[in-house]
């Protein structure tokens, strides 16, 4: 095992460091199914019959928090490099704390849209928590066995998260009342927020401090990240309320129109136009994007296999919001061994491999939800399909979070947090309003709630399928790699924390 880092003056003070980092990917996960497991409860109290509240708000209440993680999250690793990872975390918790207590209050407003659009600033303290704590990490520790270590306990807490967020959830608004659900999360964001205070270290080295405000946030890119935010925030309402509202919608048509252009625009401005672009060229490669399709259409497949999964077990099989969160219990342990033995593959195995058999688990445990029958005993598919996706979900993130953090300059270490939660959750709001798009078609056309979840969970199989295809493509790539030297000069580009350009050296044997 690598020497411990100067950072840390003992042990203890390292083990609380990770786990207040661990803690960050936890409650982001549980952040998820802490509105799935109740969502039927919470829809009784905003309405006094649930069925006039139809799919589309349902999809909201994990769509909405998904989607402003994955967005903002696109600006906020910038941020952490621009004016302190540790800083730019702080203020995340501050974020959480306040919207989580206002979700709880928006009870008392009887507006389910409110809610939604709490949920969604909920997402915005992630989205600045997320990368933040993951370029902290990247920073304090150098490639090695210690650090793969570290990656792999931030994997592992997300079974945790999911599986804890589902429960306490489903307990809170059954025996007592759903708002408690976030008020307690205001009060363990609170809590973090003051231990992340005085147990992550000051004197992490990724900001210049030469640098005065105007200089940064020149270096922030806005026009970029107003492009790239404003667009993919409007693109992912429009799948999202597509459906409900029709296609043929005017309203609809013209967002669409306007958030491709924008899309394209965004990418326009990174490659040709930004002096300091919100996503550096170095990521601009082939293997690179072949690793971000993968992830990306792996977690969306997972987005759709999470919700319509939690839709069967609670409107299907009737299960108490209670036992349908026990459910998850398998995914929890499972996932966590699956996370953990990334620092140990990672080391023996190419991350390629690692990543097309994450793929191959996303893929069959979409397979298996749609095969499983509605009176079948949980012991059966229900309980296998979690073993699983635990291995597609706890090996892809810290995998593609490692290559990342590894590929990428000190200086960058905020945005390699970023890039890999932008994908991850930005994907699972997305493909989860597209899945959302055939559910209600089905529905209009056949009248069956079973069928038109299974279609919903056919298209996840074909998202799935997908990243098997570009996981393969990614080991051929590595396999016909004719470099003589595994590090290649990367032309050059400017530090957005240093005042010169520098050349940067990056590995490409991912």
């Amino acid at each position: 095992m690598d020497p411990r880092p100067i950072y840390f003056k003992t042990t203890l003070h390292e083990i609380l460091f990770v786990f207040v980092i661990c803690m960050a990917q936890l409650l982001a996960q549980g952040g998820i199914t802490m509105s799935l497991t109740p969502m039927n409860i919470i829809l009784d109290s905003f309405a006094e019959n649930s069925d006039s509240i139809e799919g589309s708000e349902r999809v909201w209440f994990m769509g909405s928090f998904a989607l402003t993680v994955g967005t903002f999250i696109l600006i906020s690793g910038r941020l952490g490099d621009l004016f302190g990872l540790k800083q730019m975390l702080l203020v995340g918790w501050a974020w959480v704390v306040v919207w989580a207590i206002v979700t709880g209050l928006s009870y008392y407003s009887h507006s389910i849209i409110f809610f939604i659009i709490c949920r969604a600033f909920q997402g915005i303290g992630f989205a600045l928590i997320l990368p933040c704590a993951l370029g902290i990490l990247g920073n304090i520790y150098p490639i090695g066995d210690r650090k793969n270590l570290a990656f792999g306990c931030v994997g592992a807490s997300g079974p945790v998260g999911a599986t804890f967020g589902a429960i306490f959830a489903a307990i809170l608004a059954e025996l007592a009342w759903w708002p408690w659900v976030f008020w307690i999360l205001a009060i363990v964001a609170c809590l973090l927020g003051i231990t992340s205070f005085f147990i992550i270290p000051n004197n992490i080295s990724n900001v210049n401090s030469e640098l005065d405000t105007r200089e940064k946030l020149k270096r922030m890119d806005i026009l970029g990240s107003t492009f790239g935010i404003v667009s993919l925030v409007i693109f992912n309402f429009v799948w999202n309320q597509g459906p409900v509202e029709g296609w043929d919608t005017p309203y609809i048509i013209v967002l669409l129109i306007i958030s491709s252009i924008g899309i394209i625009s965004f990418f326009y401005i990174e490659l040709k136009v930004a002096e300091y672009p919100l996503l550096p060229k170095s990521i601009f490669n082939f293997k690179i994007g072949l690793l971000l399709s993968c992830i990306s259409f792996g977690w969306g497949s997972f987005g759709i296999w999470q919700y319509y999964y939690w839709s069967i077990v609670l409107n299907l099989r009737q299960y108490t919001p209670i036992a349908a969160g026990l459910t998850y219990i398998p995914f929890f342990v499972l996932g966590i061994i699956a996370a953990l033995s990334v620092s140990v593959l990672i080391s023996k195995i190419k991350p390629s491999y690692i990543i097309c058999f994450a793929s191959v688990s996303f893929m069959c445990g979409c397979i298996m939800l749609s095969i499983m029958p509605v009176d079948q005993s949980y012991f059966q598919i229900s309980m296998g399909q979690m073993f699983l996706l635990a291995w597609g979900m706890d090996l892809s993130y810290p995998a593609a979070a490692l290559i990342l953090s590894d590929f990428l300059p000190l200086h960058h270490q905020g945005m390699a947090g970023s890039l890999v939660s932008t994908v991850v959750n930005y994907s699972v709001s997305l493909f989860l309003g597209i899945a959302s798009t055939v559910e209600i078609q089905t529905m209009q056309h056949h009248h069956n709630t079973l069928k038109s979840y299974r279609a919903a969970i056919y298209m996840g199989i074909g998202v799935a399928f997908l990243g098997v295809l570009f996981a393969i493509i990614f080991i051929v790539a590595q396999h016909t790699k004719n470099d003589p030297d595994p590090e290649i000069t990367v032309v050059k580009e400017p530090s957005i924390t240093d005042v010169d350009s520098k050349e940067i050296k990056v590995p490409l044997d991912i």
